[in-house]
């Protein structure tokens, strides 16, 4: 396949920054690559957008689907991709102009690549969003455990700081599952990364991750249960693979998730008891 490196964008909405986008994809200076924008059921003119680009050089390519989510729509680029590597990028972020050339070398002796990230406050891509950066960086000896025990709390992949050989997909039948409403991404990693014989660093930022000010407030309640349910499922997963010792360690994860929050909130319900009791104590001495 010459290197070629399919580049899947789901969108949905987000036609206003679609455009800054696609720019930084055509800029490669790596110049064999496919880009698929999957339109997931939206209703602004991302369409329009889309088309137009199309229209303007024949490596990007358009599909349209009904909206199912952002695993959904991954997933139905990745099923009509044809690229020897995969790149997935969201419809807001950047990549780096030499991002594929760099990846591509880093792939001659692993078959997944991780590259440094930087998070911008949206508007001005010089500006660190502040407190928005956890390494993306494991072990290049224990990356498989790590995946699983340090996710979210002491590393974070963004999706387009990864580039990997998609041969991992079609061999073990690797997909988003479009049954977690949330830390699918997550599941992806674990399993690919549990796959890999190798992995590589590069210290190099070369994606760029957008932070939106006035975006929607996480649902930290529903998060957790994203988070439990991604659990659960490499949980099985493990099971089936029969890998004792990475179930074991899923189930670790899946209590430090659990018991996350909780710790604090029955410190607090302990301090508002004693205080209620003294102050009790107090009323009988006093009557």
């Amino acid at each position: 396949m010459n290197n070629k490196i399919s580049v899947i964008i789901p969108c949905y909405n987000q036609a206003l920054f679609l455009e800054e986008t696609l720019q930084s994809v055509l800029n490669q200076t790596h110049s064999n690559w496919e880009c698929i924008i999957v339109n997931d059921g939206s209703s602004d003119n991302t369409e329009e957008v889309a088309l137009a680009w199309c229209e303007k050089d024949s490596r990007f390519t358009y599909l349209y689907k009904e909206n199912g989510g952002l695993s959904s729509a991954r997933n139905a680029g990745i099923a009509v991709s044809n690229g020897e590597y995969i790149q997935l990028l969201d419809s807001d972020d950047l990549i780096v102009k030499e991002k594929f050339e760099l990846q591509i070398l880093d792939l001659q002796e692993s078959q997944i690549a991780v590259s440094n990230y930087f998070s911008f406050q949206d508007g001005n891509i010089e500006i660190m969003a502040e407190n928005r950066y956890l390494s993306p960086f494991l072990s290049e000896n224990d990356f498989k455990n790590e995946i699983i025990s340090d996710w979210e709390y002491l590393k974070s992949i963004p999706c387009h700081s990864v580039l990997f050989k998609k041969a991992l997909l079609d061999k073990h039948d690797i997909r988003f599952d479009e049954s977690l409403p949330n830390h699918e991404d997550w599941v992806f990693w674990v399993m690919l990364f549990y796959f890999s014989d190798t992995i590589k660093n590069n210290k190099q930022v070369l994606a760029l991750y957008r932070i939106r000010t006035h975006s929607m407030s996480v649902d930290y309640k529903l998060m957790k249960i994203g988070f439990l349910k991604a659990a659960q499922k490499l949980e099985r997963f493990f099971h089936i693979q029969k890998n004792t010792a990475l179930k074991k360690q899923v189930k670790k994860k899946y209590k430090e998730i659990y018991n996350k929050g909780r710790r604090s909130t029955v410190n607090r319900l302990k301090s508002k008891i004693y205080l209620l009791k003294s102050y009790c104590r107090n009323y009988v001495r006093k009557n």
